[in-house]
Parts: C-alpha cells; structure tokens; sequence
C-alpha cells in the first residue's frame, strides 16, 4: 500500500513537473517600449488574408492623406487591403455592385485581392487612411482599373 501511494506521488510531481515549463516560457517586458497605434477601427465585413506556402509575401502599411475632392481613381491589388479611416471621411466605391459607401473615422474597410475599386473624398476637409497591404514579394502594390460602374 505504501508503494502505491509513493507511486501515485511521483506520478502527480512529473506531471507538475510537466506543467511547469510552459507556463515558465511567458517572460514580463523588460527595457523602454513605446507602442504606438497608428490606427484602431472596426468592421463587420468577413476578413481573410491567406498566401501560398513557400511564396514571399510583402507587408506595406501606408498612411494616406486625400485632400477635399481626392480620388484614388480606380485600381485593383494583387494581395488583400485592409485599411482603416482615421480623420475625416471618404467614400468607397466596389465594382463588386458600384454602390458609393461612406466610411467614417474609426471604421476599417477590408477589400479583397483583384477588385477593382475606388476611394474619393468628397467632404470639404482631409481624410487620412492608414492602409496595409499584403502583396506577393516584388509585386507593385497598385495597378491601375479601368473605371467598371461608369462613373
């Protein structure tokens, strides 16, 4: 009987044992880190950013500027854009139905790679736009759309 309780005693200490470095791998920050949020907005659309296993994938952020009457002109990405709005307003523009959709700050807009689209400003003051792209390595990040809804 004492075997078995020395057995079971050794088995709840490796298991403990076992435990421990996982939860030791979290280390707290150490040194000066200043974070800086260049922009925070929200969305309902469904957002997904996938990429071929193996191909090099480019990151760009941008921050945007689009004075009063600005047009980004029609143009299309070869990766995914997800940008959100920090000042101001702009209007949006999908080839996917050519409705004009207005996004104000602090809304995100996620487009899809390959739809042509377009981004105006329409509003008597600036708009600023903080856009990351993820693009194939190499790739130009913009190609010009010819103008689908006509406008």
């Amino acid at each position: 009987m004492k075997v078995r309780r020395t057995g079971v005693a050794v088995s709840v200490a490796l298991i403990g044992v076992g435990v421990l470095p996982a939860s030791a791998v979290a280390t707290p920050p150490e040194g000066d880190v200043v974070r800086t949020d260049l922009a925070k907005g929200t969305t309902n659309s469904a957002v997904s950013i996938t990429t071929p296993a193996g191909q090099q994938t480019t990151l760009l952020v941008q921050q945007l500027q689009m004075r009063p009457g600005a047009s980004s002109g029609w143009h299309t990405h070869p990766g995914p854009e997800y940008s959100v709005i920090t000042d101001g307003a702009v209007e949006l523009q999908t080839a996917a139905d050519c409705a004009v959709v207005p996004y104000g700050a602090g809304q995100s807009v996620f487009i899809p790679a390959g739809l042509a689209h377009r981004v105006a400003n329409g509003a008597p003051h600036d708009a600023g736009v903080v856009a990351t792209y993820t693009v194939p390595a190499g790739a130009p990040v913009r190609g010009d759309s010819p103008d689908v809804c006509g406008k």
